[in-house]
């Protein structure tokens, strides 16, 4: 069973299902909501975004207070 992490700690290429969304609605038009997979595709320095890739689609950037809002648990990669 995987640990529940916030996105903001989750590591660089790893593949992770969200498990838990603020209510902000710009996250569910992106399409972050629970049960959705994401890939960490870079956390800049000194408290920067989270680039992540959603469902394998497009990338966005999500700011690190939203990112640390966001909880997360690492899947097996298919």
């Amino acid at each position: 069973m995987s640990k529940i992490i916030n996105l903001y700690e989750a590591k660089k290429n790893g593949v992770f299902q969200v498990t838990s969304v603020p209510d902000i609605g710009l996250l569910e038009n992106l399409g972050l909501r629970n049960g959705t997979k994401v890939v960490v595709e870079s956390r800049y320095a000194l408290g920067g975004p989270v680039l992540l890739r959603i469902e394998n689609t497009f990338a966005v950037a999500i700011g690190k207070d939203i990112a640390t809002q966001i909880a997360v648990k690492e899947v097996v990669r298919q």
